[in-house]
């Protein structure tokens, strides 16, 4: 059984309590106090457990968005309290706020969406056919006319000999 100082023991503590910091099972592997030790002092020194905060790295990216939206209205000293409360530095949320940024201005940069493929070949079925139905519409105006024509000079002219 080792007796360790007062210092040593709120140093651990420290340690364990800051956000971001070792957690137990990492404490004990590099200092080589038992688990259960720093589980009591937390306990004896801390009062609570508080709990654990992620690493920057480990955040949600709709939880990153809700930090940068949170710290872009906060007064100076009330975005160091929120900071210090979740584990963060100022330059984390700038580097969130531009991915943010950089995300919405690439998709400005794509343009439109792409269509569904299918989608795009009916389109341009729909097409073809529209402009072969234009074009069939135009050839019976056509004969139409001809015929029409064709009655007309009957009528005047009579029927020739020969047609006959």
């Amino acid at each position: 059984m080792h007796n360790y100082s007062k210092e040593l023991k709120e140093s651990m503590v420290v340690k364990l309590c800051t956000p971001g910091g070792p957690s137990v099972f990492q404490l004990s592997k590099d200092s080589g106090i038992s688990k259960v030790s720093l589980y009591k002092w937390r306990q004896a020194h801390g009062g609570i457990q508080l709990e654990k905060k992620l690493k920057p790295d480990d955040w949600d990216p709709n939880d990153q968005l809700k930090a940068v939206f949170k710290a872009e209205g906060l007064s100076e000293p009330e975005l160091g309290e929120y900071l210090r409360k979740a584990g963060l530095l100022s330059d984390q949320i700038e580097e969130w706020k531009r991915e943010a940024l950089a995300g919405v201005t690439e998709k400005r940069k794509r343009g439109r969406p792409k269509k569904d493929p299918e989608l795009v070949s009916l389109e341009t079925e729909v097409k073809l056919l529209k402009r072969d139905l234009r074009r069939k519409d135009r050839a019976l105006a056509e004969q139409t006319a001809i015929v029409i024509l064709q009655k007309k000079a009957q009528q005047l002219w009579g029927t020739d000999e020969d047609d006959e």
